[in-house]
């Protein structure tokens, strides 16, 4: 094995690139790309005509900057806020504090192909202030000074009016960098829905046919917000919004699945009807153990051996449904075995059921879901006051999406929260629908206004709202439900300064100052550094996600050792950040093949080093 230096930083480009190479590997030499051989793999797919030639698309000042801002690593981490969630040892749902933008970019190695629903109601651009501004050169350093936690002096507001020449780029730049990172997160059987207005539907649907692709498109819903007032609107009384709906790629299902009316297609019979027979192995690009570990489970056949799915080249694919979908379709009977060269094929039985005829498609209008008017009195009942927050999209709206779009063992993603309807819903289906699902919500720590209810409620910020209607939402259902089994809980991290230091570069001449430099960055992380943090950041950094379990293990008495696991990940990972690791330490750790040990490169000698590489891959900080 060998002997890594942990690198902070990624680019979600790089798995792009990585495929690139798979693809036309002719087009790379020296890690770089070949302009002139890619272009001769290409072929006819090249356009050669001339580089002024116009072409169809949505153009914008500051849109190249923003593909540019959405590639730049974060120069932040998460950091663990232990005691502002609820039941934060078993759950794994997560609420961020930070602004999204660079929270997308940490999430991008952790949850690149995990997550299968993402909603978001981003700000609306109707010509006033709105929070987020991307044109900065330190994201971080701005990020603290707008939301109050480095100089009270900074400001917080961009103001967009619509007398501003860039009155749409501006909500171009900010939606465009997030929406491509987000499709990142996505599983290919993934949607994003997005909620929007008449000010920028027209061009929400250019640029996500640019980043999803045109044939990704589902649909639009035309959502009845509100029944009569409007009476300041200048021509027509506006009752709607729209949510725009897009899809990874085809192998997106609205429902659990698409529902076949002809009895024909349904070719066996049995004692309870007409049933048709589906794989419930999946493999391939789209199919892979590693994007879905938790749905790589054995199962027994009928001799009781052990059926997993494998693909035919031997590869480890997934099933088409979880751990309890499984169970369930097994206690009922519902799944049929049949034996091909010299192997046991799970089939699930489907039943032709004639009442369920067309019943999966859902109206592009929704007409009578619920309107504004219900998500502003479902907040006045959980705090017990009017107006906490302004316009809160209702429950049953997101409802709507969430359930007919989610099984077990997948992520909704909002990174927009608000008041957190998003993570209001997804408790409410855990214990309506008996979904084993979770959330993520991340959402800026906006200043209230002083002059606010929720300000005088005792909210500083907006975040503060989300994690107390998530909190007081979890006490209701858990009374309401008498069910402590269920997962209404979550954890809170916050985005802060990487625990690395920023390397600068030196352009001077001054052999002194680059001594001193060097000298300065003898250790590469930061002089307050604190392990909890240090250990956060190494999860993300390592592909983990944040709800990994992180395990003491006792058996190592001169050193402390943490053990982080996830069902996302085949491998685990074994972390030392003592100062200095013991020669029994080093002598008794024990790692499997794909197992990695990281500690600080200082705490062992070169010695050590070659000790540990014969133990498998060893990482150090």
């Amino acid at each position: 094995m060998s002997i890594e230096k942990l690198k902070p930083s990624f680019h979600f480009e790089a798995e792009r690139i990585e495929q690139l190479k798979q693809i036309a590997p002719e087009a790379f030499a020296d890690g770089k790309i070949i302009w002139e051989n890619l272009q001769e793999a290409l072929g006819e797919f090249v356009d050669d005509e001339d580089a002024n030639t116009e072409h169809f698309g949505l153009f914008w000042p500051g849109k190249r900057e923003a593909r540019k801002i959405a590639s730049t690593p974060s120069l932040g981490t998460l950091i663990p806020c232990v005691g502002e969630g609820i039941d934060e040892e078993t759950t794994k749902n997560i609420f961020i504090e930070g602004e999204n933008l660079e929270v997308l970019k940490l999430l991008q190695k952790g949850y690149a192909n995990q997550i299968k629903l993402v909603y978001i109601d981003p700000p609306y651009n109707t010509g006033n202030d709105f929070v987020y501004n991307d044109n900065f050169n330190d994201s971080i350093d701005d990020y603290l000074i707008k939301t109050g936690q480095i100089d009270d002096s900074g400001s917080l507001i961009r103001s967009n009016p619509k007398s501003s020449g860039r009155y749409h780029s501006n909500w171009l730049t900010l939606m465009y960098s997030r929406l491509l990172l987000s499709r990142n997160l996505l599983l290919p059987e993934g949607a994003i829905f997005v909620s929007i207005d008449n000010n920028e539907i027209h061009n929400l649907r250019l640029i996500m046919d640019e980043i999803f692709g045109q044939e990704n498109f589902v649909g639009i819903f035309i959502w009845r917000k509100k029944s009569g007032g409007g009476q300041t609107d200048e021509f027509f009384v506006t009752e709607h919004e729209y949510i725009v709906v897009y899809r990874k790629s085809n192998e997106f299902v609205w429902g659990d699945e698409k529902f076949d009316d002809n009895i024909l297609s349904f070719p066996n019979i049995d004692e309870k009807g007409n049933f048709k027979l589906v794989k419930l192995a999946k493999w391939g690009s789209g199919a892979r153990r590693a994007d879905r570990p938790t749905m790589h489970f054995p199962i027994f056949a009928p001799n009781k051996s052990e059926v997993l799915p494998i693909a035919p080249d031997k590869s480890a694919g997934r099933w088409r449904v979880g751990l309890k979908t499984m169970e369930k379709l097994i206690e009922n009977k519902l799944i049929h075995f049949e034996f091909k060269n010299d192997e046991w094929l799970p089939y699930e039985k489907i039943y032709f059921d004639i009442t369920k005829k067309k019943t999966n498609k859902i109206r592009s209008i929704l007409y009578n879901v619920a309107g504004t008017g219900d998500g502003t009195n479902e907040l006045t009942n959980i705090f017990g006051v009017k107006d906490v927050f302004d316009n809160p999209k209702p429950v049953k709206l997101l409802n709507e999406f969430i359930k007919n779009n989610i099984n077990d063992g997948d992520i909704v993603l909002d990174f927009f929260a608000g008041s957190g309807t998003t993570g209001h819903s997804v408790f409410n289906l855990i214990c309506e629908e008996d979904k084993e699902i979770q959330f993520i919500l991340i959402q800026l720590q906006e200043p209230l206004s002083e002059k606010s209810v929720a300000f005088s409620l005792g909210y500083k910020n907006i975040s503060d709202i989300t994690k107390s209607r998530l909190k007081r939402v979890s006490e209701i259902l858990k009374k309401e439900k008498k069910n402590e089994l269920k997962d209404l809980g979550f954890k809170t991290f916050k985005l802060q300064h990487s625990n690395f230091k920023p390397w600068k570069n030196y352009i001077g001449t001054d052999i002194k100052e680059l001594e001193n430099l060097f000298e300065s960055n003898n250790s590469p992380l930061v002089e307050d550094w604190k392990e909890e943090n240090l250990l956060s950041e190494i999860i993300l950094i390592e592909g983990f996600p944040l709800d990994s379990k992180i395990n003491r293990l006792e058996s190592y008495k001169k050193n402390s050792i943490t053990e982080l696991r996830s069902d996302f990940c085949e491998h685990k990972l074994l972390v030392c950040l003592d100062t200095t690791i013991d020669d029994e330490t080093i002598n008794e750790l024990t790692l499997s093949d794909n197992d990695i040990f990281i500690c600080l490169d200082t705490a062992i000698s070169d010695k050590d080093k070659v000790t540990l590489q014969d133990k498998g891959l060893i990482k150090t900080i």
